[in-house]
């Protein structure tokens, strides 16, 4: 590369050390050098000191560490690191993912410094994302169907597309929308991107870039109201941001989403409790499912929610 501007990775770690090596290496082996790999450790009870702490004493020149004493959340760790980091240029990389290409920083940069040159736009950069579950099996998230380029605000804010993670930006763009909301505990990501993409487009290299490892079931039934509502609540907040023109459209499609999201749910606990029908747990997951129907009625229709019930209680 001709232009090869210094690269910030912000690495928020919690109890990962099982993986960070993975993480480290992935960065330390692509083909951007470039780069400086910014870990902050939130409060972690495990070993990941020790091996951050090894990784730093063989490459104190690409490896800084900040360890903090009290867990604040991944949004917190990565704000913090994006305020340590030096580089012109930020993305970011969860300790328990890596880089599934050893060219994904260098096609992002050479994309945004392509735009810069040519078009005079700062742009964001991004790749495709594979998604890695427990037992090793892997999934390309992004196809032609669902990876949209230029100005996506609609398709983001509806989540109507694949979402992009782990781009590459000018560090710059992060405080020009506000940077992370560091109130709120979940979707902070979703929100931050939909404010990016208010402002500036977003382009695809066309490779996959991150591995990203999906533990367990992901996330829980019993969650549910809690993740609808914070997905609401910003999509309310950043619904300004669409052109009048747009708002039906991505109104409908964004309902259609949290219609779909909370039938995975209830049909997720109706196993639930046709499963522990005769144990203790019971009674509280059949108040969580409760909880959900009762939370919204405008996304279930109470017709198929006695529908399901009954199927589930015979």
């Amino acid at each position: 590369m001709s232009e090869c501007p210094l690269t910030s990775i912000i690495v928020p770690n919690y109890n990962n050390a099982n993986y960070l090596s993975a993480c480290f290496n992935s960065i330390l082996n692509q083909t951007h050098i470039n780069v400086e790999i910014v870990v902050i450790d939130d409060a972690s009870t495990d070993n990941s000191w020790d091996v951050i702490k090894h990784y730093q004493n063989f490459h104190p020149d690409k490896i800084s560490a900040l360890f903090l004493r009290k867990n604040g959340g991944v949004a917190h760790a990565r704000h913090i690191g994006i305020i340590q980091s030096k580089g012109e240029y930020i993305t970011t990389l969860d300790a328990d993912d890596y880089y599934s290409d050893r060219r994904k920083l260098e096609k992002e940069i050479e994309l945004v410094m392509q735009y810069k040159r040519k078009h005079n736009k700062d742009i964001i950069a991004f790749s495709n994302i594979v998604l890695e579950r427990a037992d090793g099996t892997k999934t390309i998230q992004g196809n032609e169907n669902n990876i949209v380029q230029g100005n996506i605000t609609s398709q983001i804010i509806s989540r109507n597309c694949m979402i992009p993670r782990d781009f590459t930006f000018l560090k710059s763009i992060y405080f020009e929308v506000g940077g992370y909301d560091l109130k709120r505990p979940i979707y902070e990501d979703w929100d931050l991107k939909i404010r990016i993409a208010a402002k500036h487009e977003f382009y695809y290299t066309g490779i996959n870039g991150t591995a990203y490892r999906r533990h367990g079931n992901g996330l829980s039934s019993v969650q549910a109201p809690t993740h609808i509502k914070h997905l609401k609540e910003i999509f309310k907040n950043n619904s300004k941001l669409i052109s009048k023109i747009e708002r039906p459209e991505v109104d409908r499609a964004f309902n259609n989403f949290i219609s779909k999201m909370k039938m995975n749910y209830i049909n997720k606990m109706s196993g639930e409790i046709q499963k522990n029908i005769k144990n203790r747990q019971f009674k509280e997951i059949f108040k969580n499912y409760c909880t959900i129907f009762m939370n919204d009625k405008l996304y279930l229709n109470p017709n198929k929610f006695i529908k399901i019930l009954r199927n589930n209680l015979k």
